[in-house]
Formats: C-alpha cells, structure tokens, sequence
C-alpha cells in the first residue's frame, strides 16, 4: 500500500511539471483541481481548512501582508547559478539589446591622434584663474557636456544591471564573450604586460624603440602605480638589460613582484618607495624624492617613458569609478611632467572622462605633448570603462603646468568636501578649444558604444549559458603575431647548476684554468714589443699567494644566484651582496672601495668586472676589446641600485690604450688610511651614480694587460694623421682603425689566453720608470718603421 502511493505521487509530480513546462503560467487552483483525484477530496478539504486556519484566502498569497508568490516559479529560463526563481531586474531585457551585427571585431585597432597646435604653453596666473571649486559631487548621471546624453545614461543602466550579479557567473559569462579573453597574460605575469605589448606595437613602437636612442645607451623608464609589474616586465622581455626602469608603487599587496619576472630580468629594475617607505604617489615628498631619483640615474635627462596602470577596488561605486579616481588620474600625470624628458612619452590608465576635472586633466597633457591619443586596446576588456591616455613626445617649458598640479594635489589632500577641486580649466576656456572638445566627445561616444554593447553581451551569456564567442583562438593567434609575441605558455625558468650552464655557453672551457703571464724586466720585450697592441687597467688582484681575492670567473643565474669559480669548482658568494641577470659570465674581482682619509675612511666591497663573455645571456665574446668594454658599462650602469640599498655597487674598470701616457693614466695618489699610515691609491672617476661627493678610491695591486689584435695583425698610431691604425706583417695591408677588419681583432678568449699581469706597485723587478721609459721607446720605434712602409 505504501508502495503504491509513492508511486501515484511521483507519477502525479510528473505530470504536474510537464503541465508547467508547457503553459510555462498555470494558477496553482487548476493544477490542483485537475491532478487531484477525486477520492481524494476530503484530503484537499483538509488542506484547504488548514490553509484558511493561516490566513490563506483565495486569489491572495500568503504572509502577513498578502505578498506571497500566486503562479508557480517559471522553469524553463533558468541558467547559471541564480537561485531557482531569482531574477535580476533589467538583465533579460538587456540581454535582448545585444545584437552581435554590431560587435567589430578585428586584429587591428584605429587610433585616431590629436595635434596640439598650440605654440606655447599655458602660465601659472592664467591656470590659476581657470580653477573652479566648490562642493563634492558624487553623482555622474548628469555629466553630458563630453558626451552624447543616451551613452552616458545608457552605460550607467548597464552597468546597474550586474550590482546584483552573482561574481562568478559574470566572470564565466565574461570569459566566455570577449573574443579576445583567451589571450591573458601570454607568457608574463599578468594581462597589463599583453596590454603594454599591445600599446606598443599600435603605436609602432615608440615606447620600446624610441627616435634618438644610441647604440651604447640604456632606455630609461618608470612603472607608477603598476605592482605587480606587468608593463615594466614586458618592457625588460623586449630590451633585456638594456633597459633600465624604475618603479614607484604602494607596499605589500600591491608591490612589485620580481620574483615573478620570468620573461624578463629583473635585475635592471628598481622600485622606489620614497622616504616614508610607502610608495604612496600622492605624498609630495615621495613624488620629489622619486623625480631626484630618477634624474640622478639618468644624467639629468628624465626617463624616455612613464607607464601608469593605477587602479583600486570601487565595487558596489562602479558607476562614480571616475570621481573617485581623480586624485590618482592627476598624480600620475603630474609624476610624468616631473620626470619624463623633452620628447618622451606617458601612457597612462584612465576610466569614463565624463566630468569637467577628468577633461580638463586630458586637455592639461594635450598641451604638454605634441599629440595624444585616447585609445582602448584589445587586450582590456570591452566591457569595462578602462582606457588609456597615450602622450606622445613630451614639449618644452611644461614647468607651469607641473606646478599647478602640484598646488591641485595640495587641494586634494586636504579632502575638503565642501572645497573640492571640481575643474582645472573653466568651461569658458575649453569652449574656445574646438578641436579637442569633438575629439573628447567623440571618443567618449564611440567607446561608450562599444562598451554598452560588451555590457549587454555579457548579460546575453549570461542569461544563456549555451552561447559561445567561436573567434576566440582565431583573435589569440592574430594578435600575439601581430604584436609580435611568441605564442607560448607561462613557464618557471629552468634551474640549472652552474657547471652545466656553464657547458650550454661555452663549448671548450679549458680556458678557465689558465693563469696570466707575469709581466717583469726579463720578459717585457718579448710581450710588450708592440705596445698600441695593448690595453690595460688597474686591479686589486695580489700576487698568487695570496689567493682569495684573485682576479676569477662570475656567473649569474637570476637575482643573488651569483657564483665565483674557484680552484675548479663553482661556489655560491657569501661575501658580497650583488644580483646578476640570467646568463652572465664575467671575468672580475672583489675589491674594497673606499671614501675619506683617516678617522673618517669608509670603505664597501664592490665587484670590478674586468672583461666580459656573457652580459644577461647576450653573447660578447666575439666582441672588440673596446666594444666589450662599452657593452659592460652600460650593463653595469643598468645594475647600478638606487642609494640607500645594502648591495654592492658592481663596476666596469676603466680600460686605456697602452701609450706614452701610462704613468698619468693610472692616477695613483697618496691617501692616508685608518691606522694613520699612506698607501697608494687608484682614484676612480666621478659618476652621478656614486652616493659619495669625495672621491672613491682603491688600492691598486696590480696592473691587467689585454691584448686587442692578433697575429699577424699589430696597431700603431699614425704620426701624420694622429690616427690609430692596423698593420698586417704578413700582406704589408695597413687600415685605419674604422676600416679594421673582424680577423685582425682579438676575442674574449684569445685576450684572456694572452693577458699579463704587472704586480705593480709591489714589483721589485719592473718599476713604473722602467716600464714608462720602455714603453716610450717602442712606441717611438715603431711609429718610425711603419711610417716608412705606410
């Protein structure tokens, strides 16, 4: 009996759902009254007395006030995971607004410029009239001045629609409509270094390839409010060392992450935190101390770019994300007047540009650069408000406007309500500006467009889960070649132990074993005959007696990952703090540096690279001695860390032509050390980099002697055209030295097989005169024989 009643009531729930399926609306009375037996009446009186005991009268719902639900919940449009019968208002009736005809979707994107035309700037008393001030606004919806009315109230709608939205199912929707979402972050650590990369190339990449940029010069940039860092890491992906980027962003959470840096090295990137040790880039403190920075590392020139990518969570404020980002859209402006040099560029992340302050902010830089552009790249989703403001080559005599963003951030941090700073330039004057008022609106209204439509296509997917955007691996495969990415996945760099990198970049190591040959009075005729052959520096390496501090092999592997090779073994450095990017290998020594004299001596260990086969995992071997020499230069240059770190200062010795000057080249003076006794020392030359006003200077042990030619090739030096020049012994070929042919120079290897050590000033059996006077004399000779020939 039992059995059968479990029966009929499951065929009777059958029955019922088949009947709400298919008039979808059925009043809870009919279903009743024709699915309930007839014997079974006395139940449903029953049921009908007990529901009249609680309130129920018919046609009304239950509850106190009456407000209980009528029809039963409608089923078939149910998706996702809302709540059975939840529904948000407005998202069906946006999700019919989308229509896929509408979407452009495309590899590449058009930009549209705006020249300043401008021929001078704005001055300090005439900003200062444009300011308006007065009463906090936190409201949008009336902003229509920039833009169309319907676009401004239409995102506002849209975005309403999603407040209620379960977070992981507009994320699914989300991920499932952006044609361009399969991309991500490629290979970096995040989305923002795709979007770099993307910036770039629309921009024929002006930021990673810049007009003017030498051979032998590093490409200066900052990262402001970027952590964790994915611009600066696509920017070090593309340069490698030869970049040099410096990075201010608030601590902890949304600090830089350079251990995640696995496209690019780390190494050459520094963040900044500022006196306060916050990183907060609305402290004007921080913002001087970051420019000095800045200046100090860039020989007063300023950084070639700025990258901005500031942001902070507005959920449940999304539609007033603007107003609430003022201060940091003016920072980060204000930061680029300060340190970006004449005919650099500043890209920066901006939101809606309703407001009269975010125009006028806009139209502030549109006078300070020769052109801007307001562009959103593929790669930021079109969905949300984000684009960027791209500034290109920065003019002259921008000073004024630094300066009144400065007093404006004063304003701001007061958070004044009843004064807030509304307009940096009054309605009477942007009124005159034609030009920039249709370029603004117009951009506002065809991103606003895009943007709704990405809106209510996520409402579409999101109503139905069943839709798919198919151009999905199409876009991801288009885009990386257009931008020029490799298509590969996000991997952790290989750990490898030095011996068998060591095997990966050299073929025949048995160079590394070979001593140099000691240079005295017995031999110097045979090894010095063609002295212009030569160049030398000053070291610190002993005699081999005395071992530890000798002259030996560094390899980088990545951050502190630094070895030194001793007596065939490799072994980790516990003695001198010092990071190397991937792939270095140079021949160097550990050195004391010292400032002062006497009480007041200083001294720090540095690391003086002496000559070079790998910088960053770029191949210099095959390299010139003197291209060599500028290559490590530039790479030490790029290591060199702000003041107030604890890591040793790494760098290149200074390398001269071995000539009748030898003496006057090695500077040696007199210092009086710490125990009150006078030493010899080598002054090293005065750099912007060096914390210290004194001189630094070392103690000098020895002399390092590197050849630069090989057999049958010799340099001399013209008498008549004071010029440098090869001779080949053999074929009587004479060149000068800018038509030097790549036979007649010496490699890496075949200058550290062939280099002399002079343990000068300690040398009992080769003087400085001897060596001067012997020098002078083949020099002499050998301009006067070749002479004849040439």
């Amino acid at each position: 009996m039992k059995l059968k009643r479990k029966v009929h009531d499951e065929s009777s729930h059958q029955t019922k759902r088949q009947k709400i399926v298919k008039d979808k609306v059925v009043s809870l009375d009919k279903i009743v009254k024709d699915k309930i037996p007839k014997d079974k009446s006395v139940n449903l009186d029953k049921g009908k007395r007990m529901m009249k005991m609680m309130g129920y009268k018919e046609g009304c719902g239950l509850g106190k006030h009456k407000q209980g639900r009528l029809e039963p919940v409608q089923a078939p449009k149910q998706h996702g995971r809302r709540g059975f019968g939840h529904h948000i208002p407005g998202l069906e009736a946006s999700s019919l607004k989308w229509n896929a005809a509408e979407e452009e979707i495309k590899c590449k994107e058009d930009m549209e410029w705006i020249r300043n035309l401008h021929p001078n700037m704005p001055t300090l008393d005439e900003m200062k009239c444009w300011l308006v001030t007065g009463p906090k606004k936190l409201t949008i919806d009336d902003e229509t001045y920039f833009c169309h009315k319907d676009i401004v109230t239409n995102v506002i709608n849209a975005k309403t629609v999603f407040d209620r939205l379960d977070s992981v199912e507009k994320r699914r929707a989300r991920t499932r409509c952006n044609p361009y979402e399969t991309i991500r972050g490629a290979f970096f650590l995040n989305r923002a270094a795709v979007k770099m990369a993307n910036m770039d190339k629309a921009c024929n990449f002006m930021f990673t390839i810049p007009e003017g940029l030498g051979k032998n010069e590093l490409l200066y940039f900052a990262d402001v409010c970027a952590g964790p860092g994915g611009f600066s890491e696509y920017v070090l992906w593309r340069k490698k060392w030869h970049a040099k980027g410096f990075g201010l962003t608030l601590k902890n959470e949304n600090d830089f992450k350079l251990s995640d840096f696995y496209a690019g090295p780390c190494e050459t990137f520094h963040p900044y935190y500022g006196p306060k040790d916050n990183g907060d880039v609305f402290d004007p403190i921080n913002q001087e101390a970051f420019k000095d920075l800045i200046m100090q590392h860039t020989h007063g020139k300023g950084v070639h770019f700025m990258m901005s990518d500031g942001g902070f969570s507005v959920e449940g404020q999304e539609n007033i994300q603007e107003i609430l980002s003022k201060q940091l859209y003016l920072c980060q402006c204000l930061v680029a007047l300060m340190i970006v040099r004449e005919k650099g560029h500043f890209v920066t992340k901006l939101f809606d540009l309703f407001t009269p302050f975010s125009a006028s902010l806009v139209y502030l830089m549109y006078r300070c650069f020769e052109e801007v552009c307001i562009f959103k790249p593929n790669s930021s989703r079109p969905a949300n408000s984000e684009r960027y403001l791209i500034c290109k080559r920065k003019r002259p005599g921008t000073h004024d406007v630094m300066q009144y963003l400065k007093d404006i951030n004063q304003l701001l941090l007061k958070g004044d309500e009843n004064n807030d700073v509304l307009r940096l330039v009054s309605f009477d004057e942007l009124e005159k500006e034609n030009q920039f008022i249709e370029y603004l609106r117009t951009s506002n209204i065809e991103l606003g467009k895009k943007q709704i439509i990405g809106l209510c296509k996520i409402a579409a997917f999101c109503e139905d889960s069943t839709l798919v955007e198919v151009k999905q691996a199409d876009m991801r495969k288009e885009c990386l070649e257009y931008w020029e990415l490799p298509d590969e996945s996000r991997t952790i760099p290989r750990h490898m132990k030095p011996r068998d990198l060591l095997n990966t970049l050299v073929e025949d190591t048995s160079f590394l074993t070979m001593s140099p040959t000691q240079l005295d009075i017995s031999n110097i005729g045979d090894k010095l005959s063609c002295p212009y052959d030569w160049f030398c520096m000053p070291c610190g390496t002993p005699k081999p007696d005395e071992e530890k501090n000798n002259a030996t092999f560094y390899m980088g592997m990545g951050r502190g990952n630094v070895y030194r090779y001793v007596r065939n073994t490799w072994q980790h450095i516990d003695d001198i703090k010092i990071e190397l990017p991937p792939n270095t290998l140079v021949y160097a020594e550990v050195v004391y540096e010292m400032v002062k004299e006497f009480k007041h001596q200083q001294k720090v260990l540095a690391l003086h690279i002496i000559d070079a086969l790998y910088l960053g995992g770029e191949d210099v071997r095959g390299k010139y001695i003197t291209d060599r020499y500028e290559s490590t230069k530039i790479f030490c240059e790029a290591l060199c860390k702000p003041a107030g770190n604890n890591y040793a200062r790494i760098r290149a010795m200074e390398l001269f032509p071995v000539g009748n000057n030898i003496r006057g080249k090695l500077r040696i003076t007199q210092r009086r050390m710490k125990n009150n006794k006078t030493a010899s020392v080598y002054e090293l030359p005065k750099t912007p980099l060096d914390a210290h006003d004194d001189k630094l200077y070392f103690i000098p042990r020895s002399v390092m002697f590197l050849r630069s030619t090989i057999d049958p090739w010799n340099r001399h030096l013209s008498r008549t055209h004071c010029l440098p020049y090869v001779y080949n012994y053999k074929t009587k070929q004479t060149l000068f030295e800018y038509e030097r042919p790549r036979d007649a120079e010496a490699t890496f290897i075949e200058s550290f097989k062939s280099r002399l050590i002079w343990h000068w000033p300690n040398n009992e059996n080769l003087s400085m005169d001897e060596l001067a006077k012997f020098i002078k004399d083949k020099c002499s000779k050998n301009n006067k024989t070749v002479k004849n020939t040439h």
